[in-house]
């Protein structure tokens, strides 16, 4: 007497299209993290661009805010109302009052203002992502915590910068931006400008 008994064709082709289903309903959301990735490196890199280009045009000072809260992490484009220079130490007491939250003093009115031509609302990392800082190259200057800014002035230059962006699975990408030219380059690791220097 024959006892053995395998796998119907039935049953195989069952299994094969279960496991399908669930490839395919993992695949796109596999696929939507690069995709997260790509959009925000592309936001910071068109933005810088046309950034440039207004500042250049409309004769005024731009500039990138990025707010280092651990609850929500945004950005958001500014503009001057007046013609700026940029002081260091002004800007790390900017620096230090925003991430203590508070002031002895009154404010002063500010010079910048949000500026809602390029995007209509605060831009929001996608969950997972975070800024872990912005370098200035021009000030000498690392934020890590409180805003960071990258400034585009009316002369057609950028303030010498790199932003660094850590994913949801540690991946660091750097966005480096270029003061003469105002192209924007990614590295897909933690770079500060002093290592790109050598």
């Amino acid at each position: 007497m024959n006892n053995q008994r395998g796998f119907s064709l039935l049953e195989i082709a069952v299994v094969l299209v279960i496991i399908g289903s669930i490839v395919a309903l993992a695949a796109p959301r596999l696929l939507d993290r690069q995709a997260d990735t790509r959009k925000v490196l592309r936001d910071f890199i068109i933005a810088g661009r046309d950034l440039k280009s207004r500042a250049k045009l409309g004769n005024v000072t731009y500039r990138i805010a990025v707010d280092f809260n651990e609850k929500e992490q945004t950005w958001w484009v500014e503009k001057a109302s007046k013609p700026i220079l940029l002081d260091k130490a002004e800007i790390e007491r900017q620096q230090k009052d925003s991430s203590s939250g508070a002031s002895d003093e009154a404010p002063p009115p500010p010079v910048f203002q949000a500026d809602t031509s390029i995007f209509k609302k605060k831009q929001v990392l996608p969950d997972g992502y975070k800024f872990r800082q912005i370098e200035s190259g021009t000030l000498d200057i690392i934020v890590t915590e409180g805003m960071g800014y990258i400034h585009f002035f009316p002369q057609g230059l950028i303030e010498t910068s790199a932003l660094q962006i850590e994913d949801p699975k540690a991946n660091i990408w750097t966005v480096v931006y270029n003061p003469l030219t105002g192209k924007a380059d990614v590295i897909p690791e933690a770079k500060t400008l002093k290592d790109l220097a050598r």
